[in-house]
């Protein structure tokens, strides 16, 4: 099964079809995208380069399927890179 993206969730969502309680299990479950790409997070390097972290699981391929450890351990990630990243906003200037 496939996951919705960011933009069809949010359509459902608008026009009814689905409650923000549904949206939000649908997020935790794994069955809908929670994240856009148009801001990324960065730390800087020990030579002051930016980098990105970033979590992925390898082996998974495209029709597998997150367990809900899988869907938890992305969670506490996502909290922790917020912790400690900044996010672009334009021209390399940063913001916390």
């Amino acid at each position: 099964m496939g996951k919705l993206t960011v933009n069809e969730a949010e359509r459902l969502h608008t026009k009814g079809v689905i409650t923000t309680a549904a949206l939000q299990t649908m997020r935790e479950e794994g069955l809908a995208s929670n994240r856009t790409h148009s801001a990324k997070r960065w730390m800087k390097s020990a030579n002051g380069k930016n980098v990105t972290p970033q979590l992925y699981f390898s082996g998974i391929g495209k029709d597998g399927e997150y367990s809900k450890k899988m869907v938890e351990f992305r969670n506490e990630f996502n909290t922790l890179r917020e912790k400690y990243t900044t996010t672009t906003i334009t021209n390399n200037t940063t913001k916390k």
